[in-house]
């Protein structure tokens, strides 16, 4: 392997590393307050949603479209990831569902508001 590209996984697990490690190693035994604790509790579901809904609701040249196999996807995977409380069977449905939809060729244009714009 090229001296570059090993200083350039060094350099990438580094990163990645130090993020993690530093507050862990120096604000161990600082306490938080109440309510930011309850603040935080918030982080995961909007990051989650920052992640999610633009897949929902954007099509890859940026434009505001609504997408039909990830709607469809989620809408399953949620009833399921709520009531089965499952990980891995969420993940696993979820793969599932969209790629059978992708194989179909589910292609529901009617799930469009914004097709009369155009």
């Amino acid at each position: 392997m090229r001296e570059e590209i090993v200083l350039l996984i060094l350099g990438m697990a580094l990163v990645t590393f130090l993020p993690r490690f530093l507050p862990m190693a120096f604000l161990n035994r600082w306490v938080l307050p109440e309510t930011v604790k309850k603040g935080l509790e918030y982080f995961p579901i909007s990051i989650l949603s920052a992640i999610v809904f633009p897949i929902f609701f954007f099509n890859g040249e940026g434009g505001l479209r609504i997408q039909p196999q990830p709607i469809l996807t989620a809408i399953p995977v949620f009833l399921f990831a709520w009531k089965a409380k499952s990980l891995w069977g969420s993940v696993i449905l979820g793969m599932v569902i969209y790629w059978g939809l992708g194989r179909l060729g589910i292609a529901l244009s009617f799930l469009d508001p914004f097709r009369l714009f155009r």
